[in-house]
């Protein structure tokens, strides 16, 4: 039986119907009815039941990139409009494929409703038959892993192997593929999966390649996924199953040696002349570049501005932080930017099933606040019952917990953290999100298990999956308290630019309301499944994320801290994190950043580490100086910025120096 709503996340090929556009009546949304041409999960296509088409909205389709408009105007003109809408559609439609996911809707008892999300669109390739023609997915290796674990991967069966994008739980891949070739043997490889797809060589055999050699325009690309027509498929299938082995040597060979005198021609494989190998550096969007623009754009359509970078900050320190802490004077837009960022996700509004989404907690944190017990709830042992506070806390967790689930994502947000102390009524979070597993958060001892009537709804450990994501706002004024170090080991303390001006403001404003036309009809967007949000995160335990010069920066910061108090120093969680931060940082489709390195390592320089620097004159004057002008500055950190160019320019960590060296000189005290 299908749930009320259910996502597959498993990329599909489908071919529009062009006959069947039309616009809904009551919504006024374009439809689309698709017809899917790839190979399906198997348990899609049981719930399916045998059919083979699917509907598209609008509003998903517009989020892609096609260009309808949603207009509300007199009965009489509404008609020429929509037909307007139909035939700009067929014209759109009639050379295209389209990419997306499935997610089934049951809005009542009867009927189930199946919906593509996540749509991209494709240029119908030549040698396509609509007809006949099947495509197939296949998982490409990203050219930056490294070759020896692709070796190893391949020739000693070693688990595992980060198919993110390869999503089809009943099917390991035919073939894959890595850089300019595919490989595979002579009876498919097997599979199983776990977190990710582990793959292997039945026993006894070996691996087989031949050079990917079809034309760019007979294939598919979404992320590190290509879809072949099946005719091109079979071809390589038979290269593969006829061809020699590639021994682990000639891979070496092949893949150590710059990629331009890579000779295709093996006398190992067979090689068709005079066509162009894929290139697979050109990756299409993997949805987190639409995802950023949507967030500005959602933003927008609520009558806030922010800047770029702080919403790209935010978004990164959220993919790689246990906890993400929104700081500075009320009013700048705080509480706003979380708010916003569930919607960008999909995580709070109205469904197309017209139930409201519920993966978003605001919770307003009260001054009387003083241990877990007022933020989860507490056992009642006269009653022998499990009370769960009213923040409703617990029974999100516990719903993000269920394995039906686990691909969702949820966003918990703590509205003026610092009104009470985080260290007490945050307590239990502080030591559990620093865990990366078996995170667990105690209701009451499981010795009292047996004795309490509501054990079934609330047992005594909830997990904590890495689905759920932990935000606060703080307030920097007399009503509230500072901030432990214990607290700011553990968090990404951001601080929104403001405008200097009401002017440069309304500028801004006006700007990006003219360019980016926000409207209704983009905040109600598709909620964001979690392997989606994951493959957009680098958490490979393998690599730090830091280079030479960054650590040596780091290392000499220490060497200093350590001469004020060696109880200072930079521990290696913040240095893993930074470095995980560093990984995550997002790319367009040209792979340029969207935030440049120099200036991540300078905000996490403020964000995790300049934090933690307050306290009196004697303690800080070496490392800050005093002085009331930027001109007048000397101090030793200063002159470790000058030192590594080649890191960063330090512009937000100078400001910050130069305000503590302020306080140092004004009141003795740098907070």
């Amino acid at each position: 039986m299908i749930r009320d709503s259910r996502i597959w996340n498993s990329v599909v090929i489908g071919k529009p119907v062009i006959e069947s556009i039309d616009v809904d009546i009551n919504s006024q949304s374009l439809r689309l009815q698709v017809d899917m041409i790839s190979i399906l999960p198997d348990s899609l296509h049981k719930a399916l039941d045998g059919r083979r088409q699917i509907t598209i909205w609008g509003k998903d389709l517009m989020l892609a990139g096609f260009p309808d408009e949603l207009v509300t105007i007199s009965h009489f003109r509404q008609f020429e409009i929509n037909e307007s809408r139909k035939a700009r559609a067929r014209d759109f439609f009639k050379s295209r494929l389209l990419s997306f996911t499935v997610e089934a809707v049951k809005k009542d008892t009867q009927r189930v409703y199946f919906n593509g999300k996540n749509v991209a669109f494709h240029d119908t390739p030549i040698t396509f038959n609509p007809y006949t023609s099947q495509f197939t997915p296949i998982p490409i290796i990203p050219k930056d892993v490294p070759v020896e674990r692709v070796r190893r991967i391949l020739y000693e069966k070693l688990p595992s192997i980060d198919f993110l994008s390869y999503q089809y739980p009943e099917d390991p891949p035919l073939i894959i593929g890595y850089q300019d070739y595919f490989f595979g043997c002579k009876s498919g490889w097997l599979g199983e999966l776990r977190q990710h797809w582990r793959i292997y060589c039945p026993e006894g055999e070996e691996v087989t390649c031949v050079p990917a050699e079809i034309p760019e325009s007979q294939i598919l690309r979404r992320v590190n996924l290509t879809f072949l027509l099946d005719e091109d498929l079979n071809e390589i299938s038979n290269h593969l199953l006829f061809g020699e082995p590639f021994p682990v040597s000639e891979f070496i060979k092949r893949f150590t040696v710059p990629s331009s005198q890579v000779v295709l021609n093996s006398p190992s494989v067979e090689s068709k002349p005079n066509v162009k190998p894929v290139n697979y550096e050109a990756q299409v969007d993997s949805g987190e570049q639409t995802f950023i623009k949507d967030l500005n754009q959602v933003a927008l359509s609520n009558q806030l501005v922010y800047d770029m970078e702080d919403l790209v900050n935010f978004h990164i320190a959220i993919k790689t932080g246990a906890l993400v802490v929104l700081a500075g004077m009320s009013g700048v837009g705080k509480s706003q930017l979380v708010i916003n960022y569930a919607r960008a996700l999909g995580l709070s509004g109205v469904d197309e099933a017209g139930e409201e989404r519920k993966q978003f907690l605001f919770i307003p944190v009260r001054p009387s606040w003083n241990d877990d017990a007022d933020l989860i709830g507490f056992y009642d042992a006269i009653h022998k019952i499990y009370r769960p506070a009213e923040t409703g806390l617990v029974d999100l967790l516990i719903e993000a917990s269920l394995e039906d689930n686990k691909d969702k994502l949820y966003l918990i947000c703590f509205d003026e953290m610092n009104l009470a102390r985080v260290e007490h009524y945050f307590s239990q979070f502080l030591s559990i999100l620093e865990l990366s597993e078996d995170r667990y958060l105690t209701l009451y001892s499981e010795k009292l298990a047996p004795e309490v009537y509501n054990r079934h709804e609330y047992s005594p450990r909830v997990p904590i999956g890495n689905n759920v994501f932990f935000v606060g706002t703080v307030n920097i004024d007399e009503s509230s308290f500072q901030f432990s170090d214990k607290v700011l080991d553990r968090a990404n303390v951001i601080r929104l630019k403001i405008y200097e001006s009401l002017r440069a403001w309304k500028a801004v404003f006006e700007e990006k309301a003219s360019s980016g036309k926000p409207s209704e009809e983009r905040a109600q967007l598709s909620p964001v499944p979690g392997n989606v949000f994951a493959s957009w995160c680098n958490n490979s335990p393998t690599e730090i994320g830091l280079t030479d010069d960054e650590i040596d920066f780091l290392d000499e910061l220490n060497s200093v801290l350590r001469k004020i108090d060696k109880d200072r120093v930079v521990g290696y969680r913040i240095i893993r994190q930074i470095g995980s931060y560093l990984k995550n940082i997002p790319c367009n489709v040209q792979g340029q950043e969207f935030l440049e390195r120099g200036k991540a390592f300078d905000l996490q320089l403020v964000q995790r580490i300049m934090t933690k620097f307050k306290g009196p004159e004697s303690d800080f004057v070496q490392l800050f100086g005093k002085y009331t002008e930027p001109e007048q500055a000397t101090s030793q950190i200063l002159k470790l910025f000058e030192k590594y160019p080649s890191v960063s320019t330090f512009n937000y960590s100078r400001d910050v120096c130069h305000k503590k060296a302020k306080e140092l000189l004004d009141h003795g005290y740098a907070s």
